[in-house]
Order: structure tokens, then sequence, then C-alpha cells
């Protein structure tokens, strides 16, 4: 079971989370490094430490975004990615614009 930065433990389960409840979760503050994302195709994305966090949740975001472009649904970028954060590196901003423009 994760635990949040408070250290009290929550309700999430030891095997990976699907990609919207990983995204909530993390959003929340519901998660620390231990939470562990099922991205498909067998591909499992966690954080190796606790401000790995950031990290997994831009590329969990990048992913769905990717799979929204791909599905030709209208595609709104976060606001932020976790208080006080900013919403996209601005590199995976760049690919993202990028891949849009490309079909």
């Amino acid at each position: 079971m994760a635990k949040t930065n408070s250290g009290a433990a929550k309700d999430i389960p030891d095997m990976p989370v699907s990609l919207e409840e990983g995204i909530s979760l993390i959003e929340t503050g519901q998660a620390d490094a231990c939470i562990r994302i099922d991205f498909g195709d067998g591909i499992i994305g966690s954080a190796s430490e606790p401000d790995g966090l950031d990290g997994l949740l831009q590329r969990a975001r990048g992913l769905r975004l990717i799979k929204v472009m791909g599905e030709q649904k209208p595609v709104e970028r976060p606001a932020h990615m976790r208080k006080h954060k900013a919403a996209l590196h601005p590199t995976v901003e760049e690919i993202l614009d990028a891949l849009r423009q490309a079909d």
C-alpha cells in the first residue's frame, strides 16, 4: 500500500493503477514514489524517488494526450502539474505540438 506525503496510508493498491487513476492520485497528492501506473502493453511507469513524481505525472499526462490526439478528440492542456508546478516542460510541449501538426 502506498502512502501520501503526510505518511498516512491510503487505499492505493500494490498493483499498478490505470492511467487515469494514477494521474488523479498524483494530482491530488494521494500518492508517493511507490505508485506504479499501467501505461498499457506491459509498460509500467514508476518514480524512482519522491522527487520523480512530477516526471511520472508528466509522462502519464503526455501518454494520455497522445492517445486523445490519436482518437482525433479535442485536446485541453493541463493548467498545472501539481500545485505551483509548470504545466509542461518546454521540450515536451514542442514535441506534442509537432505531433499535432503532423496530422
